[in-house]
């Protein structure tokens, strides 16, 4: 197999020195090293196949080591991202001119591992929401992470990560560890409140900004916590939500006599996208002080499984409120490609600590697809999907090996040395 990587990407260098991350040198190595070869590598991505992409031979180990060992935190690599990512964001969408809003976007989402995984502290059998139905709960063995997605106008990029574990895993854990490194559990709840705490001490002032949950997150206490912020919330509720202590479900059919407003959202295909039958209600929310709007949407008026969502700005159209919560759909794609194109679940590290630093290695690459994805807008106007910034990143690299091995076999005048050199060993028959 030829190996693909001869440095790394000097834009991703540029990118990581931006940082100003308070690591040592070796340990920047690795982080560009491990950070590069997951946008390249096309296999799993274990750290011998992440490494086995450099033409000069790196030991795996090493890159096992600094995960594991190596005395640095994944907050710290963390919040200088974050706050590097957000001024950077907001510097282009002013250079743009955009009014946008800014839209924070709050999910979870879980990550399958092999049935035979045991020994990996952030991997447990974790409740299956998308597989779970109202006659069976599944559980899967895997991780489930909570993220922070932050959106303005079409920039976007993932703003943090964090693992959950249930409090029994906890527990579990914890019996095996000495008193000063025992984990602390937190809820989902609380790990989603920890990020938006985060977002607020880096947010410009005067911004408006909205928060967009599903209905996991739907809670009285989450809502309140971003009134209090100056933020709006639109988010999805479930029908059995008391609106005047009356359930929506219960207002749904009191109002069926009324007549539907028709509006319309742009989805894939922009020439003509879907419209909705909506109504909408006033009211307050169970333990929520302040009024809100609750929208309720039908694909058609015969549609017996109306969606019910709720908006505080009551200067918002039913139209313009689901707009922004459509502007949820990046915090989904960021899952696709942080488990699919960089292996966010290809980990083979044991410690729940070492798993941390992992992901926000992976992190970073993401954002800094993101970044260059900004940059491309910023420059032509057009917005490239991340799978095109990935073609262009990974062709970088082609032209770089080419225009190398061609230097080195004028330099040498022969082939051979140069194809043991470029095509690792197994596959190299001359």
């Amino acid at each position: 197999m030829l190996k693909t990587i001869v440095h790394p990407s000097s834009k991703l260098v540029t990118f990581i020195l931006a940082l100003r991350l308070a690591l040592y040198q070796p340990q920047i190595n690795h982080l560009k090293r491990v950070a590069d070869a997951l946008i390249i590598c096309d296999r799993r991505k274990t750290l011998t196949n992440l490494y086995r992409e450099y033409v000069k031979e790196y030991d795996p180990k090493t890159a096992a080591d600094f995960f594991r060992e190596s005395p640095w935190e994944a907050e710290m690599v963390g919040k200088s991202r974050q706050a590097y990512m957000l001024a950077e964001l907001v510097a282009i969408s002013q250079m743009l001119g955009l009014e946008d809003p800014i839209v924070i976007s709050i999910d979870d989402s879980l990550g399958k591992k092999h049935k035979d995984t045991r020994h990996l502290e952030a991997v447990d059998h974790q409740y299956n929401h998308v597989e779970s139905t109202r006659k069976k709960t599944v559980y899967s063995n895997g991780y489930v992470y909570v993220e922070a997605h932050i959106q303005i106008g079409p920039l976007g990029f993932s703003f943090d990560i964090q693992l959950y574990l249930r409090e029994k895993t906890i527990r579990k854990l914890n019996r095996k560890r000495n008193k000063g490194k025992r984990l602390h559990f937190r809820s989902k709840y609380r790990i989603a409140r920890a990020m938006l705490v985060e977002i607020t001490k880096l947010l410009p002032k005067g911004q408006t900004v909205y928060v967009t949950f599903d209905t996991w997150y739907a809670s009285a206490k989450l809502i309140k916590f971003c009134r209090r912020q100056g933020w709006h919330v639109v988010c999805a509720l479930r029908s059995n939500r008391l609106l005047n202590e009356i359930g929506l479900k219960k207002h749904d059919l009191e109002m069926k006599h009324r007549r539907y407003i028709r509006v319309r959202i742009s989805a894939v295909d922009e020439t003509r996208p879907p419209s909705y039958c909506v109504r909408t209600i006033r009211g307050h929310l169970k333990e929520v002080r302040d009024e809100v709007c609750v929208i309720i949407s039908r694909r058609h008026p015969g549609d017996r499984r109306p969606k019910f969502f709720m908006c505080t700005d009551l200067n918002l159209s039913a139209q313009e409120a689901l707009r922004i919560y459509q502007q949820r759909w990046p915090v989904e794609v960021d899952n696709l490609y942080l488990k699919e194109a960089l292996g966010l679940g290809d980990f083979r590290l044991q410690s729940f600590e070492a798993i941390e630093k992992w992901f926000q290695v992976v992190v970073l690459a993401l954002n800094f697809l993101q970044y260059r994805q900004a940059q491309d807008f910023l420059r032509s106007g057009s917005r490239s999907s991340l799978a095109g910034i990935i073609r262009e990143h990974r062709s970088e690299h082609a032209c770089t090996v080419l225009r190398t091995v061609a230097e080195q076999v004028l330099r040498l005048g022969a082939i051979e040395p140069v194809l043991k050199r470029f095509i690792q060993p197994e596959w190299c028959v001359i």
